[in-house]
């Protein structure tokens, strides 16, 4: 049913309380994800969360256990998986063109990209800097691509050296670098059950030419490179470099309607909401990028590698 008028809350749940109300959608601090999400199904509503999915792996169980006694959905706001380079991408794994994946690499790296709004480099608040809020989309689509395995250990550094020090120009504007308390920078090794990996570099502020939102996806018969688009072959005794045309718009959720991908994202919860289906990024999937995120920050804690349970 439709809330015939806008309304505001103090208290989220005042929201929770209107019985006519099926879903919500939590676009809070990292901080807050879990505590509100796991209200919201006790109150026998669906859920859905922005990514990250929650500040710990703890935080993140809780949800899905939530969603699972309530019989609701949860989706993760990770929308990079309604782009239709990358589902083209997940079709030429699917039908084995790759061949078997053994190895991968993400980047999501600004210059000087730190957020000048909010609480984005509060680690009390958020949890992490760029690993947690940009890293997390570019590690998701990443393992989302190599097919979900397993994580079993991970490796990882991170570094500020920029962000917690003033002077420094923001193509966000300035922030506050008083209260600058994630890390600038970071890099990590996933290992998987399968024996594949996956590397990652990501962060708010590091002293690269450019920026770099890109996945690349390494098999034994191919490899295939995301932003931009691209497919590496070899036939015939040539090595090809192929750029697929006419990729088009995912259009699963909207109906060939033109549409960005966080309007998908939302039209397919709202699909699976009305049509009783699985959602197309549960939670029960996410909970293990949210693992991947805490290892790489326990790892660079503890100077060693750590294991993902």
């Amino acid at each position: 049913m439709v809330i015939p008028q806008s309304r505001r809350f103090i208290d989220y749940h005042d929201l929770l309380a209107i019985k006519e109300l099926d879903a919500i959608s939590v676009c809070t601090p990292n901080l807050l994800h879990s505590q509100i999400t796991v209200d919201a199904f006790r109150a026998g509503k669906h859920v859905l969360c922005e990514k990250p999915m929650a500040m710990t792996g703890a935080e993140a169980q809780k949800m899905n256990d939530a969603a699972a006694k309530a019989r609701k959905k949860l989706q993760i706001g990770l929308m990079n998986r309604f782009r239709s380079d990358a589902n083209y991408i997940k079709k030429l794994v699917a039908e084995g063109t790759l061949g078997n994946i053994y190895y991968a690499r993400c980047h999501a790296i600004r210059r000087r990209g730190v957020p000048s709004w909010g609480v984005f480099g509060q680690l009390d608040k958020q949890g992490g800097g760029g690993v947690i809020d940009i890293g997390v989309h570019m590690m998701d689509l990443t393992w989302w691509l190599m097919g979900c395995p397993q994580p079993v250990a991970i490796s990882g550094a991170t570094y500020r050296t920029i962000g917690n020090t003033p002077g420094h120009a923001g193509c966000f504007g300035a922030w506050d670098w008083k209260t600058y308390t994630v890390e600038d920078f970071a890099v990590g090794l996933v290992r998987f059950k399968n024996g594949a990996t996956m590397s990652i570099e990501c962060g708010f502020c590091v002293n690269l030419d450019k920026p770099d939102e890109s996945v690349h996806i390494v098999g034994d018969k191919g490899g295939a490179g995301l932003s931009p688009l691209s497919v590496q072959l070899e036939a015939s005794g040539h090595l090809l470099d192929c750029t697929p045309n006419d990729i088009g718009t995912m259009d699963l959720f909207l109906a060939g309607k033109k549409a960005s991908n966080y309007d998908t994202e939302v039209a397919s919860f709202c699909r699976a909401v009305l049509d009783n289906k699985p959602v197309h990024v549960p939670g029960t999937e996410v909970i293990w990028v949210q693992k991947m995120i805490n290892g790489l920050y326990a790892s660079a804690k503890a100077g060693k590698e750590v294991a993902i349970k």
